[in-house]
């Protein structure tokens, strides 16, 4: 951790007719620069103790690194105070410079409104300099990327800024120094940003650049909108899901009724004695697919115009236990172990039964597809922060992170005969709830699908349950 350099201490002995210069400490910069305490001695009688003025026999000259003697000190004001000393400045000189330190008082300040500006600023602000090294870093900067401002200074850009941007933006740094145009400036962009935990984020960054002294200086105003980002992306899917709703109801509407007739002519001719194998197989499979597309039909229907939740209190182990005897010939048919871990004990919360029981169908269902050559299956509950979480693990080839990007997409599915809609539909129940659902994976570690059930209910319809 860094710390403070040693104050340089600054005597200045007035020349006994003006006491308006007022004591300062600075720095002028925040970092690397120690700061300049001053202290006024003069002996002018009757000095008020406001004047922040010290009498001068109170002047310790070995306690100093420099004086400033601006009305000539006597031969011998004390005893232990010889006119000549290396760190004694008087006549002309002095009276000079202690007029240059007496307009340090307002360069201060305007050092500290400057400061104080960049320090409270909301936005995260980032200088670096033409050799891409961090010269500026506030608050803000700190909170965002989890970096002190000591830890940062002097770093290259590539502490926060993870490849491949970080390349991109050297070779714009580069270009803009060689031609001089501007093609990013004044605009805002989107950028992935890293904090100290390594984790990624997306940022919205404008630059700005700034010549002093011949020297250029690149300043970026950087906020987070992972929250912004992700509400952007409920608004998408909602339109999405919007249009989409609009033609499955039409879909469904035009091809209801020829499926009822197909289905039942199928049914019909399947009881004509005399039907020959051939004849019997081929309408068993129209019926068959008949049924497939009816259900299909219907997931549709339900997920564009599902019921509201009938949302009661009750225990959620049991709910559990009723979905797991569904499967449980399944899973003994599949050579699949069914492991149910209690991992702290579960109160009661408030949910819709059937639709909680339509998640876990869904999740066993997966579980059992993905294990077609047998493995085990672990249902895990606790109770987590404001949370029960209920998570459903397989040991089948887990999921590509292609896939997994998109799993609780609308028809999204790697299954031949998927419709695309059972993670979604999950999805869509758990978040009615006022909870949520995740998936980790990876392929060939199997996967777990965990729901998070508030122990409050947060969801739509909480006031009317409640009541």
């Amino acid at each position: 951790m860094a710390t403070t350099p040693k104050a340089i201490r600054i005597a200045i002995v007035l020349d006994g007719q003006e006491f308006t210069c007022q004591a300062v400490t600075l720095p002028f910069s925040l970092e690397g620069y120690p700061p300049v305490e001053i202290v006024l001695f003069g002996s002018k009688p009757g000095v008020r103790a406001d004047s922040q003025v010290q009498p001068l026999p109170d002047l310790h000259p070995e306690q100093f690194d420099l004086i400033l003697d601006g009305q000539f000190l006597p031969a011998a004001p004390a005893p232990s105070f010889p006119s000549r000393r290396e760190n004694l400045i008087a006549g002309p000189t002095a009276r000079f410079l202690k007029e240059l330190v007496h307009q340090l008082r307002e360069l201060r300040q305007k050092q500290e409104i400057n400061t104080g500006v960049i320090d409270s600023a909301t936005d995260a602000l980032v200088t670096i300099n033409q050799e891409h090294v961090i010269v500026g870093f506030n608050q803000e900067a700190e909170r965002m990327f989890g970096y002190s401002r000591q830890e940062a200074l002097g770093q290259d850009l590539k502490l926060i800024v993870p490849p491949p941007f970080t390349e991109v933006h050297g070779d714009y740094l580069r270009r803009y120094l060689a031609t001089r145009e501007a093609h990013v400036l004044g605009r805002q962009r989107r950028l992935t940003a890293r904090r100290r935990d390594g984790q990624e984020f997306t940022l919205s960054i404008s630059f700005s650049v700034a010549q002093i002294q011949d020297e250029l200086y690149f300043t970026a105003i950087m906020r987070d909108i992972t929250d912004y980002q992700a509400m952007e992306d409920r608004v998408l899917q909602s339109e999405r899901l919007a249009a989409v709703g609009n033609t499955v109801t039409h879909i469904a509407h035009e091809i209801k009724n020829p499926l009822l007739i197909i289905g039942g002519f199928a049914r019909q001719l399947l009881k004509t004695p005399g039907l020959d194998d051939q004849a019997r197989h081929k309408l068993t499979i129209m019926a068959d697919e008949v049924g497939h597309l009816e259900e299909m039909v219907a997931e549709m229907r339900d997920f564009v115009h599902r019921p509201p939740a009938q949302k009661r209190q009750g225990e959620i182990a049991a709910v559990i236990r009723e979905a797991l005897e569904l499967f449980q010939d399944f899973f003994r048919d599949h050579n699949i172990r069914v492991k149910s871990v209690e991992e702290t004990p579960l109160p009661p919360v408030t949910f819709d039964p059937k639709q909680l029981h339509e998640v876990l169908v869904n999740l066993f269902k997966n579980g059992l597809e993905a294990m077609p050559q047998g493995g085990e299956l672990t249902i895990a509950s606790r109770v987590r922060g404001p949370n029960v979480e209920i998570s459903v693990s397989d040991t089948g080839e887990g999921i590509s992170p292609e896939v997994a990007a998109n799993i609780f997409r609308p028809y999204f599915t790697t299954k031949e005969k998927g419709t695309g809609l059972g993670l979604a539909i999950c999805q869509s129940i758990m978040q009615e709830h006022g909870g949520c659902i995740f998936a980790d994976s990876s392929p060939g570690r199997g996967a777990t699908f965990t729901m998070q059930l508030p122990l409050e209910e947060t969801g739509p319809g909480a006031e009317a349950a409640s009541s």
